[in-house]
């Protein structure tokens, strides 16, 4: 069970490359307390502390490691919902008061794609 947050895209087309957000509206958060089961329309993310450390928080797809691809990394898109478990949820990861909207890392690349699309 958990709590669906809506996806938010940036216009000018996903840099996900077919990331979790790439095409669905909405995300179920397993880790945050909610009526809602992941399905093919709402992708399973987690709530996590972010590369930055204490006080940043990212969305990532359940099961993050994929062997032999680099990420999870950010793709471009947020997402954010107004339901108040969830802002206590981003207050126990990030240490503080947030509420907007969270970047989802959900972009993977082959070792060949990062070292070409980093130069």
């Amino acid at each position: 069970m958990g709590m669906t947050v809506q996806v938010y895209r940036w216009g000018l087309g996903d840099c996900t490359n077919n990331g979790v957000s790439a095409e669905a509206g909405s995300l179920c958060v397993v880790n945050v307390k909610g009526p809602f089961e992941p399905s093919p329309a709402f992708p399973a993310v987690e709530l996590v502390e972010g590369p930055g450390g204490k006080g940043h928080a990212i969305l990532q797809p359940v099961g993050a490691e994929k062997p032999g691809m680099v990420g999870p990394m950010f793709g471009g898109n947020y997402a954010e919902t107004s339901d108040s478990r969830f802002q206590e949820a981003l207050r126990k990861v990030t240490g503080s008061r947030f509420y907007g909207a969270v970047p989802i890392f959900d972009r993977y690349e082959t070792p060949e794609e990062y070292k070409a699309l980093s130069r």
